[in-house]
C-alpha cells in the first residue's frame, strides 16, 4: 500500500470527498456504499461535471533516474564523519577566546542541588564560545579563562525556558572546569570507524548496505515521483471549476497543520517556518495554494477517470486494504480505523490509489 493514501484520507476528511458538491451527495455515497457491499464498489467522488478530462492514457512523463553515484556514496561517508569529529587539544592555546571550541566539565546548581540535565557527568563536553547554545551569560563567561582553572558562574534562566518549564526564570550556580582548548578534525574512514559508529565490521561492508539502502529509496521516490508526474500531465491537459471556497478550506486546514507543529515548539507559525524550514510567510503560502490547488484537481481528475474506465474496489479488496491501511495508520483494529474515517473515506482511498496507478502504468517516459 501507498503513502500517499495519506494526503487523500486527509483531504477526504477535509471535504467529506464531496469537494464541489454538498452534504446530500455525501450522504447518498455512504448509502450507495453500504448496498454495494459485496460486490464492485464505485465509490462517489466530487460531480465529475466539474471536470472535463484531457488525455491521460499514455501521458508523458520525465525519465528519473536510480542511479546510486559513487560521489552519493562519499557525500553520506562524509556527512557520518564530520558527525563524529576526533577533539585535538592546541597545547600552545591557554585562554579562551570567542570562538574557540572548548572542553569542560560543568554542573548546574539549583538552591545548592545539581538539576536534571545540568551536568556534563564528568564526561567532558565541548563548546563553541559563541554558537548560543547555552544560556545567556555562560559561554561570554568562559572567554578569558584559562585552561585547568576551575570557577563558578551565577545564572539566570531566561523565561520562559521551553525545555524546562522549571528553571524558567530561576537563578542558579554553574560550577565549571576548563579541560582544553580544543580543535574538531575530521577521523579517517576505515574499518575501526565503520564498526565503532556503524555497526559494521568493516567499512567496505558498510558501503555496501549504504549503497542497497541508497538505491531502494531512490527508487521509491522515482516512483512517487512518476506518479506525480503522471497525474500532473493529466491535470494540465484538463479543465476543472472549483470554487474559491473549497480551495481556501484546504489551504486553511494545511496551514493549522503547521501551526500545530509550531506549536510544539513554543513558536508562532512565521517563526516556526523560518527556523525549522527556511522559509518566508510569503514562500509558505505559495506553496500551500500549489498544494491545495493540485489536491483539489487530482481529486476531481481521479473522480471522472474513475467513472470514465468503471475502475472499482471489490469487497475482498476493500478488507484487504482497509487492513492495511489500520495496520499502516497503528489503529487498534480495521473496525477501529472504518469507524473513525467511514466505509466511504475508505473506498475512496482504496480507488483513488488504483486511477493513479492505472495512469501512470501507462504513462510514457520521455
Amino acid at each position: 500500500m501507498k503513502k500517499r493514501r495519506i494526503a487523500v484520507l486527509a483531504l477526504s476528511g477535509m471535504l467529506a470527498l464531496a469537494a464541489c458538491g454538498n452534504s446530500e451527495d455525501a450522504a447518498e455515497q455512504d448509502n450507495t456504499a453500504q448496498e454495494s457491499a459485496g460486490e464492485g464498489i464505485a465509490a462517489e467522488y466530487p460531480d465529475s461535471r466539474l471536470v472535463r478530462l484531457g488525455k491521460y492514457d499514455g501521458v508523458e512523463v520525465p525519465s528519473i533516474s536510480t542511479e546510486v553515484t559513487d560521489e552519493e556514496i562519499q557525500a553520506q561517508i562524509d556527512n557520518l564523519l564530520a558527525s563524529y569529529p576526533e577533539s585535538v587539544p592546541i597545547e600552545d592555546k591557554t585562554v579562551v577566546e570567542d570562538g574557540d571550541i572548548v572542553n569542560i566539565d560543568f554542573t548546574g546548581k539549583l538552591d545548592g542541588e545539581a538539576f536534571e540535565g545540568g551536568s556534563s557527568n564528568g564526561e567532558g563536553f565541548d563548546l563553541e564560545i559563541g554558537s548560543g547554545s547555552f544560556i545567556d551569560g555562560f559561554e561570554e563567561g568562559l572567554i578569558g579563562k584559562e585552561v585547568g582553572t576551575s570557577f563558578e558562574l551565577p545564572l539566570t534562566f531566561p523565561d520562559p525556558y521551553t525545555p524546562n518549564p522549571d528553571l524558567a526564570g530561576r537563578d542558579v550556580v554553574f560550577e565549571v572546569t576548563v579541560n582544553a582548548i580544543v580543535e574538531h578534525v575530521t577521523p579517517e574512514w576505515n574499518d575501526e570507524f565503520a564498526k565503532e559508529y556503524t555497526g559494521f565490521d568493516t567499512a567496505a561492508a558498510y558501503e555496501e548496505d549504504l549503497r542497497s539502502s541508497l538505491q531502494q529509496q531512490k527508487e521509491t521516490d522515482a516512483a512517487a515521483q512518476r506518479e506525480y508526474e503522471a497525474m500532473q500531465a493529466v491535470i494540465a491537459d484538463s479543465e476543472f471549476e472549483c470554487s474559491e471556497e473549497e480551495l481556501q478550506s484546504l489551504r486553511d486546514s494545511r496551514t493549522q497543520e503547521y501551526e500545530t507543529y509550531a506549536s510544539y515548539y513554543g513558536l508562532g507559525l512565521d517563526d516556526f517556518l523560518v527556523q525549522a524550514m527556511q522559509m518566508t510567510r510569503e514562500d509558505f503560502d505559495s506553496e500551500v495554494e500549489q498544494w491545495a490547488d493540485f489536491q483539489l484537481k487530482c481529486t476531481l481528475a481521479v473522480d471522472a477517470i474513475a467513472k470514465a474506465e468503471n475502475i472499482t474496489v471489490s469487497e475482498d479488496e476493500y478488507q484487504t486494504g482497509l487492513q492495511t491501511l489500520a495496520d499502516e495508520y497503528g489503529a487498534e483494529s480495521a473496525e477501529a480505523f472504518e469507524e473513525q474515517y467511514g466505509r466511504s473515506t475508505v473506498e475512496n482511498s482504496l480507488i483513488y490509489d488504483k486511477v493513479v496507478d492505472f495512469v501512470t502504468e501507462q504513462a510514457v517516459e520521455i
